[in-house]
């Protein structure tokens, strides 16, 4: 039989009392100084402790001097790098935007610390502003060769071990919409109609009949495209052909007028206007043909614009279908021991694996020198007769897997097999890390907007990775060691 109210406190019940604190409820806040106790243990203040500082001044300084705008890097309110310099790791460690980081020191006692906030003259919170303006001033290279410093300083600590290294590839995607024909050519239009807007203006008092841009029609025709018949080719074509004679027709009405419009006119216009116009001159005439050359032979023009405000973008297939065809630029990456990842400087879009196997090596004995590494392994995409001869004259190298395409592992002796084995297992590791890299970063896709800023997003996310990889190390957490 059970006994009491089905609302009575279960705490009751069993004999307990719960007793409930009041305190500062009547108080919206206090408005007195408080002090903050900061553990020595917390995360940000070891990692504050074992960055060399003024190393890393050093690689980032040559920038600073050249890239003002008066040329003269001295002028103006100091700079105070050691607070900038905290920003932009915390940016990369937990992957956060100007205002947030800008919230996050002004908020958190932790970070203020990790910015040299004690150690620092006159120490105050930068501005957003001034954070975005200090990281732009420092060239991919340079983001990529601090991004790099990580894993110098995880070796020093003992917590890397540079003598193994896998090599794999992976895609940096960039700030895009997926590069098909028919939104490329509404935004032509509107990017048409919006310089047209400003432009016309001052034409409306010596002209009787101004011309306009129909960005409805040219929208109605990609519609249909869009939502058109899709078991029927051949209406497909015809689709996008009316909305190409669209596109062309009203771009057509009032292209020509832009033509006329002198330096001093376009510079007195708003910035968002002028980069308008600087992409309509740019890319509207070859885009429109590009894509008609499509349509009458059938063959994609290879130079053909992919998007209108990031040029060095490229579209890979990789032939899984998960992944559909991301658009960025490839980034090459090594896996050490300790699990932090070293990249590679990209000096191309593509990054072609064939012809990174020796800037990957090159990047590896800048850091560490020559004959360092003893051990690495790759995927079949890198092996090459040049490549081969190449890993096998390196020195120092005692063990290297370069997958051969169609090679059969059972032929191999059996030392030679269980060395294969293993350093192909080893390998696959690196695909989880960089998994982790774009799942803390902007590896998976970038939010900034230029090629430039882009590219050193992708070495960001790289050096993000490696500061919270380091962090656990600091921590003391159990990381498996490479095989």
């Amino acid at each position: 039989m059970v006994t009491g109210s089905h609302n009575e406190n279960p705490c009751k019940r069993a004999g307990l009392s719960m007793s409930i604190c009041f305190s500062g409820l009547d108080t919206p806040g206090s408005v007195h100084p408080v002090t903050i106790d900061v553990s020595p243990t917390h995360p940000l203040i070891q990692l504050a402790q074992v960055i060399p500082w003024q190393a890393l001044a050093e690689i980032v300084l040559p920038d600073l001097k050249c890239t003002t705008a008066q040329g003269q890097w001295w002028l103006g309110r100091k700079l105070r790098l050691r607070i900038h310099l905290g920003a932009f790791l915390l940016q990369w460690l937990y992957h956060l935007t100007d205002r947030q980081v800008d919230w996050a020191i002004k908020d958190n006692a932790a970070s203020q610390i990790f910015c040299g906030r004690g150690v620092v003259d006159h120490w105050r919170t930068p501005d957003h502003t001034k954070m975005e303006a200090c990281r732009s001033r420092l060239s991919p290279e340079t983001q990529r060769q601090v991004a790099n410093q990580g894993i110098v300083w995880a070796t020093d600590l003992g917590f890397a071990e540079p003598a193994k290294m896998a090599i794999d590839s992976t895609i940096h995607k960039a700030t895009m919409a997926y590069p098909s024909d028919a939104p490329l050519m509404v935004h032509m239009t509107l990017l048409v109609n919006q310089g047209w807007t400003s432009v016309k203006q001052p034409i409306a008092f010596f002209a009787d009949f101004i011309p306009s841009v129909d960005v409805k029609a040219v929208k109605a025709k990609a519609r249909a495209y869009c939502f058109r018949e899709r078991t029927d080719p051949a209406h497909a074509t015809a689709a996008l052909q009316t909305l190409w004679h669209a596109a062309f027709t009203q771009i057509g009405h009032v292209r020509q007028y832009f033509d006329g419009l002198l330096d001093d006119d376009i510079q007195r216009m708003p910035w968002n206007i002028r980069r308008a116009l600087d992409q309509v001159n740019a890319y509207c005439p070859t885009y429109l043909l590009h894509v008609a050359s499509c349509l009458g032979r059938g063959v994609v023009v290879p130079d053909k614009a992919l998007s209108f405000h990031a040029q060095a973008v490229s579209c890979f297939n990789k032939g899984k279908a998960a992944k559909g065809l991301p658009c960025g630029r490839a980034l090459q990456l090594g896996r050490l021991g300790g699990n932090c990842l070293l990249v590679a400087s990209c000096t191309s879009i593509r990054m072609e694996d064939t012809a990174a196997v020796r800037p990957m090596i090159a990047a590896h004995q800048a850091l560490f020198g020559a004959g360092v590494l003893t051990s690495s392994g790759m995927d079949k995409g890198y092996y090459s007769g040049a490549n081969r001869q190449y890993l096998q004259a390196l020195e120092g190298l005692k063990e290297c897997c370069l997958q051969q395409p169609g090679l059969d592992p059972r032929t191999l002796s059996a030392s030679d097999a269980e060395t294969y084995s293993r350093l192909v297992d080893r390998r696959a590791g690196i695909e989880p890390l960089i998994g982790h890299a774009k799942q803390g970063g902007q590896r998976g896709q970038s939010r900034m907007k230029t090629d430039d800023t882009t590219l050193a997003a992708g070495y960001g996310a790289i050096g993000g990775f490696n500061l919270r990889q380091l962090i656990r190390h600091l921590l003391g957490k159990d990381i498996k060691p490479i095989g």
